[in-house]
Parts: structure tokens; C-alpha cells; sequence
């Protein structure tokens, strides 16, 4: 209904000053508002955050805007972490065997974090998202692969993992971030659309202006920014792919590295902090 209203409002301009027209263009137009405002009433429009459009994106009014990282930055960033070398040459070692179809288990570091897989962002109708220019509407509906935060104390951790989400904004440290993982055999920039539609959807049920977020298949990664105002602006700060290098090549401990800085920093720090 709103590509066809837009397309007859440009042919109504098309035709405009011609007699013989305008009469029975404006009553065409009085019979598609009527039509529009009874299917409004009476059907809802309803998305999977997985058939969710670049078009559909912009309708609900996501402005997007590619970023670049900031790489002298991030190798200070590096050089002073507070990530221990160890974990990392530990996550290279597993990876490795990931890569050679073998399995191996390392303790990791007890560090105050959880990880939500298929967190489930609302119930019933899903998340109503509104247009307030063109007052376009979708309720987006379905779960995202990975919720991840941390929290302010290790005796929380059990009211944690079993809070819902209204009440989890309670005891995490940070914004939660969103994992969205895809297979290596799919479309990786197809799955966009997605993950960010999971962050505006995440946005308007909790009121937090900035979600980050990233996609991965576990070798490629992108690195997201969601944003909103009072005002109703979005708008996607997108970042680059970032590919892991094969175990057996040069690259790939430095490769890792970058990554886990990069999740850190999405996880950890404030979401007004700069890279």
C-alpha cells in the first residue's frame, strides 16, 4: 500500500494543471487512503528478523553510514590490553584444531560475563517499529543467536542467566551486545538486514539509544553500531569484514588478536567510548 500511494502521489504531480485528470486523480486517491486506513485497522505487518529487506530497513527510516576502523588505535589499544597473551595463544591453539576437525577442551578465563544463545527479545506480537515521518509500521518478531553482556557482581550470575529482559538491564555492567552467527556457506553480507534489524528491535524494547552488535561465521567478522534519538533518526554505523587468517599462515595469531580486542571493546566499554 505505500509503494503503490507513492507511486500514484508522483503520478498525480506527473499530471497536475490538466483538468481532464485531476478530478478523477484525487478521487483515486480519496478511494486508496480509505483503503489503506482499513487494512491499518485490521492486519498488522509482521517480519522475521531473517526476512527482513534492506528496502524494509529503510522504511522503518535506518539511514546507514560505513565506518572504518581506526588501526593505529587499535594496536595501542593491543599493546596495553589487559587480556592475557596466554588466552589468546590458547584460542589459536583450539581454533587450530577446530580447523583440523579435532576437538580439545582449554579452561578459560572466569571472567563476569553471559552468553544468551537464542535470546528472545519480546513475546506475543514481536517489537513494534514505527516510521514517525511516513508513520510506516512493522512488528519484527523472532529470536537473536546470541545475547552477551557482563555483570557487576559473580553473586548475581544465577539471577542473571535466568532474568528476562526487562529486569536483566538491572545487574549487566554494559549494554547487552548481539551475536548474530551465520554458516560459512551462506551469503555473509545477506545477512545484514538481520542482525541489524535484532539491534532496533532490541533498541525499542529496552530504550537504550546505542546497541552494538556483530555478524560472524566464525572466520569472517563485521562489527556494528546501532543508534537512535528522540527524534526517531536511526542509523547503522557499519564496519568492514574482517577475515581470520588460515592456522597455517603467517597472519593468523595477529588476525585472532584483532578479533578478540575487537569483542572486547564491543562488550566491555562504554557504547560513547571511540575505538
Amino acid at each position: 500500500m505505500q509503494l503503490a500511494r507513492q507511486r500514484l502521489s508522483a503520478l498525480q504531480e506527473e499530471l497536475g494543471g490538466i483538468e481532464e485528470t485531476e478530478v478523477e486523480m484525487t478521487e483515486i486517491m480519496k478511494h486508496v487512503d480509505a483503503l489503506q486506513s482499513i487494512l491499518g485497522s485490521t492486519k498488522k505487518l509482521k517480519i522475521s528478523f531473517s526476512s527482513v529487506s534492506r528496502s524494509q530497513l529503510t522504511e522503518m527510516g535506518l539511514k546507514r553510514i560505513r565506518f572504518r576502523l581506526n588501526d593505529v588505535a587499535l594496536d595501542a589499544r593491543i599493546a596495553t590490553s589487559s587480556i592475557d597473551s596466554k588466552h589468546i595463544d590458547a584460542l589459536c591453539l583450539q581454533l587450530t584444531q577446530i580447523h583440523r576437525s579435532a576437538s580439545r577442551r582449554f579452561e578459560a578465563e572466569k571472567l563476569p560475563v553471559a552468553i544468551f544463545p537464542e535470546m528472545r527479545i519480546a513475546s506475543g506480537d514481536g517489537v513494534l517499529v514505527k516510521n514517525t515521518v511516513t508513520q510506516f509500521e512493522v512488528w519484527l518478531t523472532g529470536n537473536v543467536d546470541y545475547g552477551v553482556c557482563t555483570y557487576k557482581d559473580e553473586a548475581d550470575r544465577a539471577t542473571v542467566l535466568e532474568a528476562p529482559l526487562g529486569e536483566l538491564m538491572m545487574y549487566t555492567g554494559n549494554c547487552i551486545m548481539l551475536v548474530e552467527a551465520k554458516r560459512d556457506k551462506e551469503m555473509f553480507i545477506d545477512s545484514m538486514p538481520e542482525a541489524t534489524s535484532q539491534a532496533i528491535a532490541l533498541s525499542e524494547v529496552t530504550g537504550i539509544n546505542t546497541v552494538r552488535y556483530c555478524l560472524s561465521d566464525g572466520t569472517k567478522w563485521m562489527f556494528h553500531v546501532y543508534t537512535s534519538d528522540g527524534q526517531g533518526n536511526r542509523i547503522s554505523y557499519e564496519g568492514p569484514v574482517l577475515t581470520i587468517a588460515q592456522p597455517h599462515l603467517e597472519d593468523f595469531k595477529k588476525d585472532v588478536r584483532r578479533v578478540v580486542e575487537l569483542l572486547y571493546h564491543w562488550v566491555c566499554l562504554d557504547p560513547n567510548a571511540e575505538l
